[in-house]
């Protein structure tokens, strides 16, 4: 059986986590499936969990230079809100590529 991609929406509408699929050898049965999703599953919770944490100091770091503010202004939160929008477009930008790359390498 081929790879085929998995892939699971965050916690914005453009982030998008992928993990890819290498299906199992036949002769695990279920319990080896159940083990591959759950060990896909935590995959992408680490995958997605080292993104924010990335976005969240990138984005901390670009719009406060580590002097934060005891309110936050307008221009805070559209500083914030481009930052992380743009970080996670090109996020999923990557990963639309390293699937399509991984799709064309499989078949």
């Amino acid at each position: 059986r081929g790879s085929r991609p998995l892939c699971i929406g965050g916690a914005f509408p453009q982030a998008l986590v992928c993990a890819m699929d290498y299906g199992s050898s036949g002769s695990g049965g279920s319990s080896s499936g159940q083990d591959m999703e759950q060990l896909q599953s935590s995959v992408n919770a680490v995958v997605m969990q080292l993104l924010q944490n990335q976005v969240r100091k990138t984005c901390f770091n670009k719009c406060f230079a580590n002097q934060f503010p005891d309110r936050m202004s307008k221009n805070d939160h559209v500083c914030l809100a481009k930052c992380m929008d743009r970080m996670y477009e090109a996020h999923a930008i990557v990963i639309k590529a390293s699937v399509e790359m991984a799709q064309t390498m499989s078949s």
